[in-house]
């Protein structure tokens, strides 16, 4: 589980793609500007997101990327999934089918993948409970706010 600036850039242009207003395509290039991201990195982290079908795209000349839902359907957690796989490997909490029976037997082993469980438990109570339409709010506080400083 390691987070990089592929999981980050992606919320972002989930992001700014759901601050668009969500009902007009926008382009990779447009969000690629507002938010300084590599339009090549961007296309492809567009691309995971719309085979995971958070985003969608329409092509053409009006064409772009449109949210596959409203944002209060949208987790983060589906957003990171989307980009990175599983947020912690099923095999740390449960093992492989390789391995021998006995290992699960270790107490070390027991205490460990038990760590794991509430490591995936802690995340999934907040990636699964934080939507883009949650975001857009924050968003909003954050821009008041900062409005509010530099006026």
């Amino acid at each position: 589980m390691t987070f990089t600036t592929k999981e980050d850039y992606g919320l972002r242009a989930v992001l700014d793609l759901a601050a668009q207003g969500g009902t007009a395509p926008v382009q990779a290039r447009e969000i690629a500007a507002r938010q300084q991201i590599p339009e090549p990195f961007l296309e492809q982290l567009l691309a995971s997101l719309r085979r995971a079908e958070v985003v969608r795209s329409i092509r053409g000349a009006g064409g772009g990327y449109v949210l596959a839902d409203t944002p209060e359907r949208v987790t983060v957690g589906a957003i990171l999934r989307a980009l990175s796989g599983p947020l912690i490997p099923h095999e740390l909490i449960s093992g492989t089918p390789e391995e021998p029976e006995s290992l699960g037997a270790i107490p070390e082993v027991q205490v460990v993948r038990g760590v794991w469980r509430e490591l995936r438990a802690a995340l999934l109570s907040v990636v699964e409970n934080v939507t883009v339409a949650e975001l857009l709010e924050r968003r909003a506080t954050t821009r008041e706010g900062f409005l509010a400083m530099h006026i």
